[in-house]
């Protein structure tokens, strides 16, 4: 069957590899996981995966328990919709851009959505995801 002209494919949404686990001796520097090129690190109370974990972590499990998954599931598939099909991206202060992208949270016995979210994920210049949050969009978002 010949493709429809006119019609754009879906963006690809790139799946990360598994979270590496982020012990007490990890240094600040070791990879988590990547979304393309930026990359999660195990980071401090500042920015990366401690960052997100000591912060956010029990806003990310509210989400979760909606799927019946972990929280660093939902955590994941807000990061790769941010990286690979954004809704909005921008500059933030401090050499910083933001990314938010929509996700749908479904009932798995209803099969329904249940939580329609705005996670907002926020970037280094360099690529480094310094933290990711279920709400708030970006600040300055047109």
């Amino acid at each position: 069957m010949a493709p429809v002209m006119g019609l754009m494919p879906s963006p690809v949404a790139h799946a990360s590899f598994p979270w590496g686990a982020c012990g007490i001796s990890s240094p600040e520097d070791k990879v988590v996981t990547t979304f393309g090129e930026w990359k999660l690190l195990c980071g401090n109370k500042d920015y990366g995966y401690r960052h997100i974990q000591a912060g956010h972590m029990s806003e990310w499990e509210g989400l979760a328990a909606i799927e019946g998954r972990n929280w660093r599931d939902i955590a994941d598939t807000a990061i790769a919709k941010a990286h690979d099909a954004p809704d909005w991206h921008g500059p933030q202060s401090g050499g910083r851009y933001c990314y938010t992208g929509q996700i749908y949270l479904v009932n798995r016995v209803t099969g329904a959505i249940a939580k329609t979210v705005q996670p907002t994920v926020i970037v280094s210049e360099g690529g480094i995801v310094i933290t990711a949050f279920p709400g708030g969009g970006c600040r300055g978002k047109a």
